[in-house]
């Protein structure tokens, strides 16, 4: 009896454990079903970018702010234009911002008086948001919706 709920105890340990194995990440088609069914109108601009690195450009736009994301073609490349973005949001010095990072997903949030921006990275997929701080909750529940 002991040997069976030691066993119980592992395989409950190993499924909780697998259970934080980190964010789910959405593909191009995910994200954009996600907005779509969120409410929002999406589209694909990936014609008007002319950076090699990136494989797909949408916006989403719910008639109150607008949400872009890029697919790029590898993780290291997400990085690097996360950085520049966040270097970007420090360059206002007056406000500061806060990083999270974790393997894979980096994420930058900087609050100033009027605009509530973020750049975050879920490996390849960066999102930048830069909405009216007005929308400040609002846009927290819809990153979080989509993992980011």
């Amino acid at each position: 009896m002991k040997n069976m709920l030691k066993f119980l105890v592992v395989i409950f340990v190993l499924f909780t454990l697998s259970a934080c194995g980190g964010k789910t990440i959405l593909t191009d088609n995910g994200l954009n079903n996600k907005l779509i069914e969120m409410g929002f109108d999406t589209n694909d601009i990936t014609d008007s970018i002319e950076d090699s690195n990136i494989s797909v450009v949408r916006t989403a736009n719910n008639r109150t702010y607008q949400i872009e994301y890029y697919v790029f073609k590898n993780d290291e490349s997400a990085k690097l234009a996360f950085e520049n973005n966040m270097k970007m949001f420090k360059a206002n010095k007056k406000y500061k911002g806060k990083l999270k990072s974790a393997k894979n997903y980096d994420k930058y949030i900087q609050e100033t008086n009027d605009y509530y921006n973020v750049v975050s990275r879920n490996k390849n997929i960066l999102i930048y948001v830069s909405v009216n701080i007005d929308n400040k909750k609002d846009i927290k529940k819809v990153l979080n919706e989509l993992g980011y």
